[in-house]
């Protein structure tokens, strides 16, 4: 892919750099707040060589595919900060008051995902990382334990079996390095998440860090709280609030006593309404989250397996699924397991599935082009380039995508797999998966798989999808 050229090009169709008030990117997409959408192009955004969906939410959201959304938002970041400064006319003016009307009327749940899709896209890539580590390290120490207990190895000083097991092996060191790194992010998440949310709401990082920390510290058990109660829900609110108050005191301080002032107010009021009433609270409804999704795994079954697995897509589709994050991160801290995550990742193999059958029934170049570049990219990792790229513009492939991804849940529930971290799916999930439950998951993942494949197949051949496309008509 020419970088420079796709940039441009969503430059151009999007109105030109004046139209664009912030850019950004997740794993697969670039994120453009735009001024005035009437100057979009759509159906050109389309076309562009490299694209593979537009999804119109709060934020434009061209869908690039992995590794490319970071090159080419930061082609379009630093030209933005090279364009001349023009001052604004009272028609733009007047269009980016309309654009601040129009975020205004936006339901409250879909800010509410926005605001928690930003704070944590950023700590997505570590998270993947940091779950890879801890995936291999727990296949080192499954793997040591297993031969300790068939070979009856005994324990000797402070070493357990599993690691004398290891030590023989030469890889005890390498199983310390790896549980290091993996526990400095999920031990330390809440900061990360603290710091993160209070860019979002425009306050002090480092404050909204610090109390973060605050609900890490084992000190506050001699209040009666427990490390890490209320988890990210807490932080996230007692955040939300601190920039909140942050700037209503900033117009209360004078200039000259601000700096020492302002944070030692701040901190002080917060870090109390956190440690006694925040943390407390989130607690309640962390728990109940925890136990309603537990019980709905529990008592609802594969049914429940089928329908959130089915569903899944829709979320992506919507980009609403990075507000799942704060559950799944809530259920590893507190079981240190996401079964839903697990049900989640099944999408990705409806979605291969469908956009399989899509590449033999199609007699489209173009979209054999494009699925051709899409498939093997999900198959490793993310579903976005088969959603937007195959599936949604075939129309049914995606209805019957999401249904053998409800197939592949059902297998998730039957075998009770999950993970114990949160990343992309496909291949790159497999050092995920607990408890060493990697065949069933490579089962799961290829029934949704062949589920979705057959589905599609047959529903297109009825449709005669393979002779429509043959006039580029889908």
């Amino acid at each position: 892919m020419n970088y420079n050229l796709v940039a441009d090009s969503i430059v151009k169709y999007c109105g030109g750099l004046k139209n664009l008030a912030h850019v950004t990117n997740c794993m697969t997409r670039v994120r453009m707040s735009v001024v005035d959408r009437t100057q979009i192009d759509m159906q050109a955004l389309k076309t562009i060589k490299g694209v593979l969906g537009v999804v119109e939410d709060d934020t434009l959201q061209v869908i690039v595919g992995p590794g490319k959304s970071s090159k080419i938002a930061a082609i379009i970041s630093n030209n933005m900060k090279v364009m001349p400064i023009i001052p604004p006319s009272c028609d733009m003016e007047q269009r980016a008051n309309q654009a601040r009307e129009r975020a205004q009327k936006q339901t409250f749940i879909k800010v509410v995902l926005k605001h928690i899709a930003n704070i944590f896209v950023p700590v997505l890539p570590p998270l993947i990382a940091a779950g890879i580590l801890m995936g291999l390290n727990n296949v080192l120490i499954n793997s040591a334990d297993s031969y300790a207990m068939v070979n009856q190895v005994m324990a000797a000083g402070n070493l357990s079996p599993a690691q004398v097991v290891l030590e023989q092996r030469h890889l005890l060191g390498l199983c310390e390095f790896l549980n290091i790194v993996s526990k400095s992010l999920f031990g330390f998440l809440a900061i990360y998440t603290g710091v993160t949310a209070a860019k979002e709401f425009g306050g002090t990082i480092i404050m909204g860090g610090v109390l973060g920390a605050i609900t890490i510290a084992p000190q506050i058990s001699v209040l009666g709280l427990t490390p890490g109660q209320g988890g990210l829900i807490g932080v996230i609110f007692c955040v939300w609030l601190m920039c909140w108050l942050e700037k209503r005191v900033r117009r209360l301080i004078p200039d000259v006593l601000d700096v020492v002032l302002t944070p030692t107010v701040i901190l002080s009021v917060m870090a109390a309404a956190l440690l006694f009433l925040i943390m407390p609270a989130a607690g309640v409804v962390s728990n109940a989250i925890l136990h309603g999704l537990n019980g709905l795994l529990t008592n609802g079954g594969m049914a429940a397996g089928f329908v959130l697995a089915a569903l899944f897509p829709f979320l992506i589709s919507l980009g609403l699924h990075h507000g799942l994050f704060p559950i799944h991160l809530e259920m590893i801290n507190a079981t240190g397991h996401a079964p839903l995550f697990a049900i989640q990742i099944m999408s990705n193999s409806g979605m291969v599935g469908a956009a399989i059958a899509v590449l033999l029934l199609t007699r489209d170049p173009m979209m054999k082009k494009i699925a051709k570049g899409a498939i093997p990219t999900s198959i490793l990792a993310v579903g976005e380039p088969t959603i937007f790229g195959v599936n949604i513009p075939a129309g049914f492939a995606f209805i019957t995508g999401s249904i053998g991804a409800g197939i592949g849940g059902i297998m998730v529930v039957l075998f009770n797999v999950t993970t114990h971290g949160i990343g992309a799916a496909g291949l790159s999930a497999l050092p995920l998966i607990a408890d060493g439950k990697y065949m069933q998951y490579i089962f799961a993942w290829l029934t949704g798989c062949a589920a979705a494949f057959v589905l599609t197949y047959a529903v297109g051949k009825y449709r005669r999808y393979d002779k429509t496309t043959e006039n580029g008509q889908a």
